[in-house]
């Protein structure tokens, strides 16, 4: 009798512990088939990033700048309007990168 409980036990343990398996392995399955899609060029997530960095730098409060640091980030925010933010060098990027960084506004 106790030779059938014990054996029992192990039988509802192991298809306790198969079931568990058996979901886990399940949710990695669908977790590895989930793709998350990319943009379509490395062009198209670089305007993504331009367009967000322009708005950034332009929630600048610029009446709180040191007024040369006021004509340049405004020289250059004319530059981006004009060109694009990809005519910016990678300097002047960080130099209003720094500027928004400050929180001046």
């Amino acid at each position: 009798m106790t030779i059938w409980i014990s054996g029992f036990a192990f039988l509802i343990v192991g298809i306790v512990g198969l079931r568990i398996w058996y979901r886990r392995w399940r949710q990695a399955r669908i977790a590895a088939r989930r793709r998350v899609e990319l943009p379509n060029s490395h062009y198209a997530s670089q305007l993504v990033l331009d367009q967000l960095d322009r708005e950034r730098w332009g929630d600048l409060n610029m009446s709180r700048l040191h007024p040369v640091n006021r004509e340049e980030v405004e020289r250059l925010l004319g530059l981006v309007d004009a060109l694009g933010a990809t005519a910016l060098s990678p300097r002047e990027r960080v130099f209003l990168d720094h500027i928004t960084s400050l929180r001046f506004g």
